[in-house]
């Protein structure tokens, strides 16, 4: 299964795993990734241990599943926040927007990039591949251009340094700052044909 099609792929119908990912997010949050096991997880989502064993193999495959979950809302929000608009100039304008007012505000991501950057840190770099290939490929079904995958890269891509590293010259603090980094930057790469 692609992860395209696991984002797809969250109906709610099974509340097992929603339990499961509920409780690893709380617990996450409370108290880390290094500091919870999959046995605080079970309890706190109130199965057996084996039910979650059985859904998620491993520490990590959890973590990965709680990513996974929160990608897939993040682009949902996005989603909504610029298909109502009428220009692809003004979705990457908004969408840039969203994105940096939408993941700085995350708070296991927050917390974890302050607590456990090891922890989190290879998930958004080295490891970031699929996720980085989820964002690319839905972005670019919002771009209309031959260039439209390489296009999407580089957006994600300067996204995803903004978000790393938010300290910077240039002034991305409030939406309207993002805004017109975006209209002045990004929304030229639409008519040039891509980086």
């Amino acid at each position: 299964m692609t992860l395209m099609e696991l984002l797809r792929d969250d109906d709610g119908s099974d509340s097992a795993n929603e339990r499961i990912l509920d409780a690893a997010y709380e617990r996450f949050l409370a108290f880390g990734v290094r500091r919870t096991t999959v046995d605080d997880v079970a309890r706190q989502a109130g199965l057996a241990r084996i039910t979650v064993y059985r859904r998620f193999a491993r520490k990590n495959d959890l973590v990965h599943g709680v990513m996974l979950r929160e990608l897939r809302r993040f682009l949902r929000d996005f989603e909504r926040a610029v298909a109502p608009l009428p220009t692809a100039a003004e979705q990457v304008v908004e969408g840039f927007a969203v994105t940096l007012r939408v993941v700085r505000g995350h708070s296991l991501l927050a917390r974890l990039l302050v607590t456990e950057p090891e922890t989190i840190l290879p998930h958004l770099t080295t490891g970031a591949a699929p996720y980085l290939a989820v964002a690319r490929e839905f972005v670019a079904a919002h771009l209309d251009s031959p260039d439209a995958e390489a296009i999407a890269e580089m957006f994600v891509r300067v996204s995803l340094s903004f978000l790393l590293t938010p300290s910077s010259a240039i002034p991305l603090e409030t939406d309207d700052q993002a805004r017109a980094f975006a209209r002045r930057h990004l929304v030229p790469f639409l008519n040039s044909g891509g980086p």
